[in-house]
Parts: structure tokens; C-alpha cells; sequence
């Protein structure tokens, strides 16, 4: 099974009060499916913990820290995916026309799509997993399993 991790639910893994959090939290520790996200997460998670930390829902050294050691390239349970800028750009901006999503939104799940092509062995199971009920709608109406 692969799983990509939109930045709306991957911040739930690290915030402790979010409803999602052990989920979210088994999700990204998995030792054996492979989970991913898109590059831009690395920006817009942080900003989210930064902001989180900062309304006293949690330490901001610490958020990031365990944010960073998901991630690091070596030894991270949670890759992250970075695709071709031209190629990104021109399936995210079908998305946005096709569904009137946000452009993040469509790029994440632009990103999700081109990395299953990739990444995803015939057969397996390919998973987006977001908190936001247009995205979810998007991604379905791309033939993508919601999780």
C-alpha cells in the first residue's frame, strides 16, 4: 500500500489535539507501507506548527524537530516526493479548471498522481489522504482511493 499525505492531514500526526492524531500518527510511523508527501509540505506543515506552537497547543522546538526527523532523507518514515516543476504545474492547473479546487489543493493531489504512476507497484493500493471535504471530492472524481 502507498499512501500520500495531504499537509492538512499530516499536521494532525504531530498536534495532539487534533481528532485525527492517532491516526494520523500510526499513518506516518508505519514501518512497512510506503507513505509520502509532497515537497511543499515541508513548508506548509511547519508554518502550521509554528502557528499551533504559538496558541500553546504545543512546543514549537519539539513539533518541528519530530516534523524534521519523519522526514530526514536517511532515515524518515515519510518521503517526500518533489516532481517536475513543468509537469506538476500543467496537471495541478486540469485540476484546479476540472474541479474549482484551490490551487495547493490540486497540487498536492497533482503530486499524489504522478507519484503513484512512479512509485506504486501494478495492483497496490494507492491512497490520498486529506482532511478537506473538496479535495477528498477531487481526488475521487481523479479515480484516486480516499482514506
Amino acid at each position: 500500500m502507498i499512501s500520500y499525505l495531504d499537509s492538512s492531514f499530516l499536521v494532525s500526526a504531530y498536534l495532539v489535539d487534533e481528532p485525527e492524531h492517532e491516526r494520523a500518527r500510526a499513518l506516518v510511523s508505519h514501518p512497512t507501507d510506503a507513505v509520502i508527501t509532497g515537497s511543499w509540505s515541508r513548508l506548509e506543515v511547519s508554518g502550521a506548527l509554528v502557528r499551533a506552537a504559538r496558541a500553546h497547543r504545543g512546543d514549537e522546538k519539539g513539533l518541528l524537530a519530530l516534523f524534521d526527523r519523519d522526514t530526514h532523507p536517511s532515515h524518515g518514515t515519510l518521503t517526500l516526493i518533489d516532481a517536475n516543476q513543468a509537469e506538476i504545474e500543467s496537471v495541478s492547473i486540469s485540476i484546479v479548471r476540472r474541479s474549482g479546487i484551490r490551487a495547493m489543493d490540486a497540487w498536492h493531489l497533482a503530486c499524489a498522481m504522478l507519484a503513484f504512476d512512479e512509485l506504486a507497484e501494478p495492483g497496490e493500493v494507492r491512497i490520498f489522504v486529506t482532511r478537506d471535504a473538496e479535495q477528498a471530492s477531487a481526488a475521487r472524481d481523479l479515480g484516486l482511493t480516499v482514506g
